[in-house]
């Protein structure tokens, strides 16, 4: 579907709100992707598959290398270290997604699957799941998760719209040049909102999970 906007030769952004309404199918694929994903193995992992614990547990123990690297780092250095790694992991999932949306859809699948995994790891521990989730995960989560999912839904349209069919009215080169304008006017956002989560990560989320483990 075009655009509502009047694009120019001269316009490189268009407006983030115009961007969002047209892609909001997109946008709930996206995160339709993460949930049934995280769903799918929280139960699975509930349910004792040991290849899918042990696949798992692999990379769980390298996220927790990568967290202990970043938490021996000074606040403000972690805090970018973050920012970097979860700048490049969506920046990958986004523009790789020409490559037929391969990229975003297995980003958006293995990230939820991991959320899933986690949080069955800590309710099979007798770990109370909603207090851990919304301390843990959501102050930094609300600024993460959208700048994620917008990422992985701009991914799978270039995926389909440069592969499969192009937009319509438009040659495939063409649906390329139109959603990297798109991809490149909700950036700006992007960017500050990894900036945001990632502070908040560093510098909010361990007091909050210390007040928790302290109540258990």
């Amino acid at each position: 579907m075009r655009s509502e906007v009047d694009l120019t030769v001269f316009q490189l952004f268009m407006p983030f709100g115009a961007v969002i309404r047209e892609n909001k199918n997109w946008l709930v694929l996206a995160a339709a992707i993460f949930i049934m994903s995280a769903l799918l193995v929280y139960n699975l992992a509930l349910s004792g598959r040991d290849t899918l614990g042990q696949y798992f547990d692999l990379q769980s123990e390298q996220l927790q290398e990568l967290l202990n690297l970043i938490l021996n780092a000074p606040p403000f250095i972690a805090a970018l270290m973050i920012f970097i790694n979860n700048f490049i992991s969506l920046a990958q999932m986004l523009f790789f997604g020409a490559l037929a949306g391969v990229s975003p859809l297995l980003t958006l699948a293995l990230n939820g699957a991991l959320l899933g995994f986690t949080s069955a790891a800590a309710s099979a521990s007798g770990v109370a799941l909603v207090p851990l989730l919304t301390l843990g995960i959501l102050p930094h989560g609300i600024f993460e998760l959208p700048a994620f999912i917008l990422c992985g839904a701009l991914g799978l349209k270039f995926g389909y719209h440069c592969v499969a069919s192009p937009l319509p009215g438009m040659s495939r080169l063409q649906s390329f040049k139109y959603i990297w304008k798109e991809a490149i006017s909700v950036l700006p956002v992007v960017v500050l909102l990894l900036l945001a989560a990632a502070f908040i990560e560093i510098l909010i989320t361990p007091q909050l999970l210390a007040m928790f483990t302290d109540t258990i």
